[in-house]
């Protein structure tokens, strides 16, 4: 059985080696619609970026593209905040994430699917 989430360890590692790592963060209302937010974390010169995204839950179980889905905010790809820090643990913590599941990029639509499946 295969594993989807990253140790800490792991999503640094995927960092280092240039590639970026996402976090499914759940759904939440905005003026009365659903949306679903998640971050993306990426390694910069000056550090780990963490970007906040946040969209209309759009989706279905056959359409599980986050990444097209409307942002409240109007521009689809506006993050939500987005942070520098000096390394991922410190980026997850100042966008106020506590909980590491770390997936590496593009899984978070696995996540969403997941999501979409506990709400039927």
């Amino acid at each position: 059985m295969s594993r989807r989430y990253l140790t800490l360890q792991e999503a640094e590692s995927s960092l280092n080696r240039g590639k970026a790592v996402e976090i499914f963060l759940g759904s939440f209302n905005h003026d009365s619609e659903k949306c679903v937010r998640w971050a993306s974390f990426s390694k910069s010169a000056s550090g780990v970026t963490g970007s906040l995204w946040e969209a209309f839950d759009q989706g279905s179980i056959d359409y599980l593209d986050i990444y097209t889905f409307d942002s409240p905010s109007g521009e689809y790809d506006e993050t939500t905040k987005s942070v520098t820090a000096e390394n991922l643990k410190s980026a997850a913590s100042a966008l106020k994430i506590d909980d590491f599941n770390f997936v590496n990029q593009g899984m978070v639509q696995d996540e969403y699917a997941d999501y979409l499946t506990s709400c039927i």
